[in-house]
C-alpha cells in the first residue's frame, strides 16, 4: 500500500464524501432517484476495485484513480443536489483478475442526468451487478446528513477510518513505541520479501549484460514485487522482439511513472503501461535522439536572454522527459525573444545572472523560488512578469542556493554516518523531503541511536511525512518526528 494515502486519503475522504445536507424544510416532499446513503451502498463494489490505497504498487495508476474519484463524487454530488453538472470523462485503473501486476483502464462518460442513471451505468461499465440500483423506489425519503462508510470496507483495504479517534493517535505516534509494536511485522515480510530482492538483484545485472546497457535504475518506493514483475517484462519484450537490442544498446533504462525519454537520453519506462506502449517508445528512439541535441541550443538561448543564467531542471528530478521539456522550451524561447526585442535589462541588475538557476516548466506550473533556491518558471509566464519576479527575488535565489549546497554537504555526512550507529540494511528518503528535512531527522535519530539502534538494525527505512510498514518490509518514519518525547 502506498502510505501517502494511507494517512492523506482518509482527511481527503472525511471531506470529499460528505455528499448532502439537507437544506430542505421538513414538510416540503421532493423526488431524487438515489440519496447520499445510496448512493455510497451502490457504489460499495466499485470502490472496492479503484480505491488509491489498493494501487500501492502503481503510483500512475493511483494518483489517476484518486482524481477520478474526486470528480466522481462532485458529480454525483451536483446530482443528488438537484444541480445539472457538465458532462465529463473520468479514467479508472483496475486489476486483472487473471493476472497479477497487469491493470486496465476503463474510461467512464459521466453525462447522465440524473445520479440513478450515473451509478447504475458506472456499475455496467465495471461489470458490476445494478440489482441493488434496480430495487430502489424512484421515491426516496430525506438524504442522510453525510455518508458514513461501513467499517468491513476500512477492514478489506487497509485505510484508516476518519471517524474513529484512533486516526489522530496514530497520526502523532511516538517513533520508539511505533517500533517496539512494528518492527516485528516488518521483519517478518523483509523475510519474505527476501528472495524477490534477490531476485531483482539477478535480473538486473541480466539485463544490462544481455542488452549492453549503462545503467538500470528505477523509481524511489517501488515496490519489489511490482518492480521484479517490470524487469521480467522488459526480459520478454527483448526475448520476443530482438531487434530493439541493437537500439538500447549503450543506454540506461529507468522504471517510472511516465514513458518516454529523459534529457540525458535515458530510456523511461513508466511502471503502469503495458509492454506494447514499451515497445512504440523503443522504436522511436532515434528520432527523440535528434530532437534531445536541439534541446542544449534552445536552453542557450534563454540563458542568453537573461544575462547567463543558468537553464537547468529541478533538483531531485533527474528523469524529465525530453518531448515535453522541449516543447516547454520553444514555447518560452518564442516569448522571451520577442520581450527583449523591444526591452532593456533593468538598471539594477548585475552584469551577469550566472550564480542564479532557472527551470522551464509546464504553463500551469507555479512561479516561485523554490526551497533549492531554483526560479521556477511556466513556460506561458510573460516575460515581463518574469524579469520583475528575478529582480524582486534574485538575491534570496542566490542565498538559498549557497544554503542548500551547505545543507546538502551536512545530510551526505549524517547519512553515511547514521546507516553506520543505527545499523540500517537501507536509507532513502522521499523526493518531497528536502536536504534540510532530512538533515534535521538524522540528526535527532543519531541522538537517540543507542535507544534506537537494537531496534533498526538490518532495517530497511524511508524518512517520509507519516509512518507506515510496506508490503515488503520496509519502513517509512516522518521526518519530523518529535525527539521531546524521548
Amino acid at each position: 500500500m502506498n502510505t501517502y494515502y494511507s494517512c492523506h486519503a482518509a482527511k481527503w475522504y472525511a471531506r470529499t464524501f460528505r455528499f448532502v445536507r439537507s437544506s430542505l424544510s421538513e414538510n416540503r416532499s421532493f423526488c431524487r432517484h438515489l440519496s447520499s446513503a445510496q448512493v455510497s451502498t451502490a457504489l460499495r463494489p466499485f470502490y472496492f476495485l479503484v480505491h488509491p490505497d489498493l494501487f500501492g504498487q502503481f503510483p500512475r495508476a493511483q494518483h489517476i484513480n484518486d482524481a477520478s474519484l474526486k470528480s466522481l463524487n462532485s458529480h454525483l454530488d451536483s446530482l443528488i443536489n438537484h444541480k445539472k453538472p457538465r458532462p465529463v470523462s473520468v479514467q479508472f485503473y483496475v486489476k486483472d483478475k487473471n493476472v497479477q501486476g497487469i491493470l486496465h483502464t476503463v474510461a467512464v462518460q459521466l453525462n447522465k442526468t440524473t445520479a440513478r442513471a450515473t451509478v447504475h451505468d458506472l456499475l455496467s461499465e465495471f461489470d458490476l451487478p445494478t440489482k441493488y440500483v434496480d430495487s430502489l423506489p424512484e421515491k426516496a425519503g430525506k438524504p442522510d446528513r453525510e455518508i458514513r462508510w461501513h467499517h468491513s470496507f476500512y477492514d478489506a483495504t487497509g485505510t484508516i477510518n476518519p471517524y474513529e479517534d484512533e486516526y489522530t493517535a496514530r497520526t502523532r505516534e511516538n517513533l520508539y513505541s511505533w517500533l517496539i509494536k512494528n518492527m516485528g511485522e516488518a521483519e517478518r515480510r523483509l523475510s519474505v520479501s527476501k528472495p524477490i530482492r534477490q531476485d531483482i538483484v539477478r535480473l538486473r545485472l541480466s539485463l544490462i549484460e544481455d542488452l549492453q546497457l549503462t545503467e538500470l535504475t528505477w523509481e524511489r518506493g517501488l515496490g519489489t514485487t511490482h518492480l521484479r514483475g517490470c524487469m521480467q517484462g522488459l526480459t520478454a519484450l527483448t526475448a520476443h522482439h530482438q531487434e530493439i537490442k541493437e537500439i538500447l544498446e549503450g543506454r540506461a533504462i529507468h522504471f517510472g511513472n511516465e514513458t518516454g525519454i529523459s534529457l540525458s537520453g535515458s530510456l523511461v519506462l513508466s511502471t503502469s503501461e503495458v509492454r506494447n506502449q514499451w515497445l512504440k517508445v523503443i522504436h522511436h528512439l532515434p528520432e527523440q535522439d535528434a530532437m534531445i541535441r536541439r534541446i542544449p541550443d534552445m536552453q542557450k538561448a534563454v540563458s542568453n536572454a537573461l544575462r547567463d543564467i543558468q537553464v537547468t531542471h529541478r533538483k531531485y528530478q533527474p528523469f524529465l522527459l525530453a518531448e515535453n521539456y522541449s516543447q516547454q522550451l520553444r514555447r518560452f524561447v518564442t516569448a522571451l525573444g520577442d520581450y527583449r526585442g523591444r526591452n532593456a535589462y533593468p538598471k539594477s541588475w548585475p552584469e551577469t545572472l550566472s550564480n542564479i538557476q532557472l527551470v522551464v516548466e509546464s504553463a500551469s506550473g507555479p512561479l516561485m523560488v523554490s526551497p533549492t533556491g531554483q526560479i521556477l518558471v511556466p513556460s506561458s509566464c510573460p516575460p515581463a512578469h518574469l524579469v520583475n519576479f528575478i529582480t524582486e527575488n534574485m538575491g534570496e535565489a542566490e542565498r538559498m542556493i549557497n544554503n542548500y549546497k551547505s545543507v546538502r554537504w551536512r545530510e551526505k555526512a549524517l547519512h553515511q554516518q547514521c546507516k553506520k550507529e543505527l545499523g540500517l540494511d537501507f536509507l532513502e528518503k522521499d523526493d518531497s523531503v528536502t536536504p534540510d528535512m532530512m538533515a534535521e531527522c538524522l540528526g535527532r535519530l543519531l541522538e537517540a541511536s543507542y535507544r534506537l539502534s537494537p531496534l533498526l538494525s538490518g532495517a530497511r527505512v524511508w524518512v517520509t511525512h507519516y509512518y507506515t510498514v510496506m508490503l515488503d518490509g520496509e519502513i517509512c518514519i516522518p521526518w519530523n518526528w518529535d525527539k521531546e518525547k524521548y
